[in-house]
């Protein structure tokens, strides 16, 4: 006997629910069960030399997707010079060679200094060639004077010399004279006396005319001559003694020489001062020299800073980037341009710590890079010294308490092997590396590093 249904609140109850039957099995459902357990079995046996061999390849290679072709970019910017930028020359993604004008920097001023040096240095040259001029006339002027004063001193001691000879010969003379002139004063008066006493004999035999009027004549004569002859005599004798003027004479004379010798003295010693005045002067040459030498050593600092407001390009290279136009502004050590040598490429891998293992110099390595089908062929040239962290902007504080481990990269030099495609390289370029594991090759791996060694050295700038 069913019961009724009992009614809600809101309308009668749902009917109840009736179970539906089960379904029957199917009778192919164990074999699709084994079929499918079969297929992946035999998959999986398929699977296991390829993943034997990819266990393989992991184990005796390194691999990296942090890797990337690079260069040395070199920024080239102005050297101690600043202005407006007037010309460029090159531009981005020209080839240039060593030495090559890139890009000019207004020279107006620089051009003044070198001007200015230029006047500078013509005036201490001037200078100078005056005070070489100044200095030859000294050495010939100041022998001459030291020898013409040297001759008048040698003169005045010879005018001396005679001038004492003199005055001994004057006064032997003078004395002799005297004495010759006294002794015929003497002569003569006794002459004159012995003619007195004849012609008083005389006068009085005349008187008695005991003789002849011719010998009293003859007498009167003798006695007057004698008288004539005494004051002849008495005059040279005076004559004699007056000639010790002479005497004194001399001895003005020999004065005279001896002050004379005596300026001649002081006109050598005046005129050997002149062998000081040389010495000053050419002191002072040498001096004027230095200030020629700093004028032009200015000058060629000023002309060299002028060379430096045409920016040239340190090595033969590509433009990559022009980092200023016509117009702005350049100062000192800030990019104008941008190169790099297009032959030396390498590629930068930063391998991680834990694939470092077995990594060694010479090693083959395969390139993958993104923008080539095929890849490139290389070898390890070193492996860095120290990881990247180490070089970073912030550096790891490791004495907070805070510690997070994360595995550090190592940077690997690599270098490219160069086929058909190495003008298409470019620097920044992404690369997958693989790198074979081995003992490597020291030797070649010492070879590449001075191949680029010398490739590297290209950068040195030319001289202008």
């Amino acid at each position: 006997m069913s019961s009724a249904p009992v009614p809600g609140p809101s309308g009668p109850a749902p009917p109840p629910t009736v179970a539906a039957p089960a379904p029957h099995a199917s009778p192919w459902r164990w074999p699709k069960r084994v079929g499918a357990i079969l297929v992946v079995g035999a998959v999986v046996v398929a699977l296991i030399p390829a993943a034997t061999e990819w266990v393989s390849f992991r184990r005796g290679h390194s691999l990296t997707d942090d890797a990337f072709v690079e260069s040395h970019i070199v920024n080239v910017a102005p050297e101690a010079v600043s202005g407006r930028v007037i010309r460029f020359t090159a531009d981005e993604n020209d080839r240039v060679e060593a030495g090559q004008i890139l890009a000019e920097i207004d020279p107006t001023p620089y051009r003044d200094q070198v001007e200015l040096a230029k006047a500078k240095l013509a005036t201490v040259e001037a200078e100078l060639k005056r005070q070489e001029i100044s200095l030859a006339r000294l050495k010939i002027d100041v022998p001459l004077q030291i020898a013409i004063a040297k001759q008048t001193h040698a003169g005045a001691r010879a005018d001396r010399a005679k001038a004492d000879e003199s005055i001994k010969v004057t006064e032997d003379e003078v004395e002799r004279g005297i004495e010759e002139a006294k002794a015929a004063v003497d002569a003569a008066k006794a002459d004159l006396a012995l003619a007195q006493i004849e012609y008083d004999r005389f006068e009085d035999l005349y008187k008695q005319n005991a003789v002849t009027q011719r010998k009293w004549q003859e007498v009167t004569r003798a006695r007057d001559a004698a008288a004539a002859h005494v004051r002849l005599v008495e005059a040279k004798f005076a004559k004699a003694k007056g000639d010790r003027g002479k005497v004194t004479v001399a001895r003005k004379t020999l004065e005279g020489a001896e002050t004379g010798v005596g300026k001649a003295e002081k006109s050598v010693s005046l005129a050997e001062t002149g062998n000081a005045q040389i010495a000053e002067a050419e002191q002072l040459t040498v001096v004027k020299r230095q200030t020629v030498e700093e004028a032009r050593r200015a000058l060629t600092a000023a002309e060299n800073t002028l060379g430096y407001t045409r920016i040239r390009a340190p090595f033969p290279g590509v433009v990559v980037r022009r980092a200023r136009n016509l117009g702005d502004f350049a100062s000192p050590g800030v990019a104008v341009l941008s190169l790099y040598n297009p032959d030396l490429l390498y590629v930068t891998a930063n391998l991680e710590e834990t694939r470092l293992r077995d990594v060694a110099p010479g090693n083959a390595v395969r390139l993958d890079v993104d923008a080539f089908p095929e890849p490139f062929r290389g070898r390890v040239v070193w492996v860095n010294k120290s990881t990247g962290a180490q070089f970073s902007l912030m550096p790891r504080n490791v004495v907070s308490g805070e510690f997070t481990k994360v595995v550090q990269r190592v940077p690997v030099r690599i270098a490219i092997e160069k086929d058909e495609r190495w003008p298409q390289l470019r620097a920044g370029l992404s690369v997958r590396v693989v790198i074979e594991h081995g003992p490597g090759d020291p030797a070649w791996a010492d070879k590449a590093a001075r191949e680029m060694t010398a490739l590297e050295a290209k950068f040195n700038l030319p001289e202008r």
